[in-house]
């Protein structure tokens, strides 16, 4: 079993250092860690980097999909991707691959479940607590899976890159791949097995978070959803 893990910086410099460490304290190691530098004016300044450490810097800025774009070049069994505010606990990679081999699927520990008929999102893992695995639709800042899947997100041309990179992963793997998506257990009792921690809502609510500085984020991610419920992604509430 062998694992890349990719983070993606931009403008959280103050994050990195204790994601770092959080994924050095996993029980199933990574073979490899690249970090993923997005032009930005933030400096990365006294940060201590493991020796197997890549760096890839896009210049211009490629937003949210290379990473995954990335992934497709690695050679090893599974690959691991953070958002910059995703501060995993020490047994997330386990959590994963404990419900990857029930479920062959995508993880991911930030879960929606679409519910069009009350026009609402259900949430599912860090934001509120599942206590076994769970299917949802697609899932948000930390993703987990078997490589060869990775490919199925490319299947078709991307609609948006200014945002929906997890809507895309998760509906062209359900279409092309039958590959549905998971949010392993998060029990209140063990956040060992969380995709990200206590400062989960923190990290991710600032003011550099993409949902507030992009006014069109919302209008954005329900165009994708029209997109992709038309080429046949099927929704959990709705199978």
């Amino acid at each position: 079993m062998t694992i890349t893990t990719i983070l993606q910086i931009y403008k959280r410099p103050e994050y990195l250092q204790e994601q770092i460490n959080a994924v050095l304290n996993q029980t199933l190691k990574s073979d490899k860690l690249i970090i993923v530098h997005n032009e930005g004016d933030a400096i990365f300044d006294n940060i201590v980097y493991p020796e197997n450490t890549q760096f890839i810097y896009a210049t211009p800025n490629m937003k949210f999909h290379l990473r995954f774009a990335i992934g497709l070049l690695m050679n090893t069994e599974y690959v691991a991707f953070f958002d910059d505010d995703t501060i995993p606990g020490e047994n997330w990679y386990k959590n994963c691959i404990e419900t990857i081999s029930k479920h062959e699927c995508i993880c991911g520990t930030n879960g929606r479940i679409v519910d069009r008929e009350n026009n609402t999102q259900i949430g599912v893992g860090w934001g509120t607590q599942n206590e076994i695995e769970k299917e949802v639709d697609f899932v948000g800042h930390a993703w987990f899976l078997r490589k060869k899947h990775l490919k199925y997100m490319w299947y078709d041309d991307t609609i948006e890159y200014n945002n929906g990179e997890d809507i895309q992963l998760s509906a062209n793997a359900q279409i092309f791949g039958n590959i549905p998506t998971y949010v392993p257990p998060h029990p209140i009792s063990d956040k060992t097995l969380w995709g990200s921690g206590k400062d989960a809502m923190k990290y991710g609510t600032d003011c550099v978070a993409s949902y507030i500085v992009n006014p069109t984020h919302n209008v954005e991610r329900y165009t994708l959803f029209h997109e992709y419920l038309q080429k046949g992604w099927k929704l959990v509430l709705e199978k």
